[in-house]
């Protein structure tokens, strides 16, 4: 019954997006755009799955940071990339495969497809361990900041309130904390990459990365120059720059790094891509 009414939901859904590439004239879609509203959805995917509790939070910001580093990418590839995707209809046929494909190939890898149903009974037992869980945080978030009043000089202190604000949601209040674990703790990289997590955040696709974002990239390689991330978004840094010597060879850097089986494709052609 569940699968008929999926089935049922993804052709409404289908009808809606599209119904404008039907009607509409001709007109030409970039591949970055196309891949940008494939990372939107599953960075959808991965909130629904961290509230389901399929997800553990680390799991959850590796999966979000991997994907927003692609979003980021996305502003090199783009410049190089084929200008349309034909005609409408084209653009449509594509949609009506990719949807539904993404759709069921993301929830078998996230979700459970033959998890069998729960009784209410053990729904609610977990409703009520995840709000106790809440709660926990709550309080300790609390205990955490009175001691902090006390002991603003404790960097250690800041960064767990960070990392407690950024589970509870509290995006502003997460970064303030951080950014003062970050001054008190010089080699701490974990505070300055979650930071910088957070800031990525508000980077639009494409964008000129701030200064405070490759400031942090760069104290991070400072202390650990082999970290993945930081080379890759240290080497958008320096090709937004024109410095298109140093992002490549930061960026080959992440090709050695990376691990064996991981897909180098992507960073191969922005390292290919630069003049």
């Amino acid at each position: 019954m569940i699968w008929v009414i999926f089935a049922g939901l993804t052709f409404v859904t289908l009808l809606i997006v599209l119904m404008p590439f039907l009607k509409a004239r001709p007109a030409a879609q970039s591949r970055a755009e196309y891949d940008l509203t494939v990372y939107r959805d599953q960075l959808g995917e991965i909130d629904t799955e961290l509230e389901r509790g399929t997800l553990s939070v680390d799991q959850a910001e590796a999966a979000r940071t991997e994907i927003q580093r692609r979003i980021l990418g996305l502003g090199t590839i783009g410049k190089n990339a084929d200008a349309t995707l034909g005609k409408p209809w084209k653009m449509a046929s594509v949609i009506a495969l990719a949807v539904p494909l993404l759709g069921f190939g993301t929830y078998l890898i996230l979700g459970h497809p033959f998890l069998p149903d729960q009784p209410y009974s053990a729904r609610a037992d977990k409703i009520k361990e995840m709000q106790d869980q809440g709660e926990m945080i709550r309080n300790m978030v609390a205990s955490l900041t009175a001691k902090l009043e006390k002991n603003p000089n404790d960097g250690k202190g800041w960064a767990m309130l960070g990392r407690s604000l950024r589970v509870m949601g509290e995006k502003d209040k997460a970064m303030a904390a951080l950014r003062k674990a970050v001054a008190l703790l010089p080699a701490d990289t974990e505070s300055r990459m979650e930071l910088a997590g957070l800031l990525l955040q508000d980077i639009p696709q494409g964008a000129v990365l701030p200064p405070e974002f490759v400031g942090l990239m760069r104290q991070v390689l400072a202390v650990d120059p082999n970290n993945i991330d930081a080379l890759y978004f240290a080497g958008i840094a320096a090709m937004q720059m024109g410095d298109t010597t140093k992002a490549r060879e930061l960026w080959t850097k992440v090709m050695v790094q990376l691990p064996e089986g991981e897909d180098r494709t992507e960073i191969k052609k922005q390292i290919d891509g630069l003049k």
